[in-house]
């Protein structure tokens, strides 16, 4: 380790997302390494670095799924208690992946953050639907004569969750599973929200390479 360790608690206020929100009750469960994520570590010839996430990633789905959806209710942890009648599907997101560079590995004035989430989508009896992943980007400049790096760490990070949201909030009518699980015949009544859903006004500044992937599980085939 060289020199002081760095850590940073990302906390931000994010912007509600303008959409015409889908119709449709959601459940979301919130897993403990979600809520209390920390990433640890310690690059080469750099000091090491703490990242704590939870409270921003736990704020970033309640702001965004508050805004995609007529309703969400906030399910218990533990998938064997029972289900509310009214719920027309499940959603729990994982954040399975936090990578970052500093200037002195990318030999720019970037700090960096890439973020991988998998967004597992259930019917209300636990059916799989999908594991959806998406990806988001956020980056940041070093500042005057390089100070000031956790504050850029931090806008970084917050620019990648803001590209999270954007993504999860544009993709999610195309999302593996969606369309044949949740849309239905209800297709008519749906296409106008899903039409706004494109005009989502939260920033994002992912690169084209960064677009979100969706891997599909066939709901017969759960993990």
């Amino acid at each position: 380790m060289l020199g002081c360790a760095k850590s940073i608690e990302v906390t931000t206020d994010f912007p509600a997302p303008l959409l015409e929100p889908i119709p449709l009750t959601a459940g979301i469960r919130y897993p403990a390494d979600l809520t209390d994520f920390v990433h640890t570590e310690d690059p080469e010839l750099e000091p090491e670095w703490e990242i704590r996430l939870g409270q921003a990633n736990l704020l970033m789905f309640r702001r965004l799924f508050g805004a995609m959806f007529t309703e969400t209710v906030e399910l218990q942890a533990d998938p064997a208690m029972p289900v509310p009648d009214n719920i027309d599907f499940i959603i729990e997101p994982k954040l399975e992946d936090l990578e970052f560079s500093v200037p002195r590995q990318s030999a720019t004035d970037q700090y960096v953050v890439w973020l991988k989430y998998k967004l597992t989508l259930l019917l209300p009896d636990g059916q799989l639907i999908s594991n959806w992943r998406i990806t988001a980007y956020g980056q940041e400049d070093e500042g005057d004569m390089g100070m000031g790096s956790e504050n850029a760490m931090r806008d970084a990070a917050i620019k990648a969750l803001r590209d999270a949201a954007a993504n999860i909030a544009i993709s999610f009518a195309k999302a593996p599973g969606v369309e044949k699980y949740l849309l239905g015949n209800a297709q008519d009544t749906m296409s106008p929200a899903i039409e706004v859903v494109e005009a989502i006004t939260l920033e994002s500044e992912s690169p084209e390479e960064d677009t979100p992937e969706g891997e599909a599980d066939n709901a017969t085939d759960a993990e």
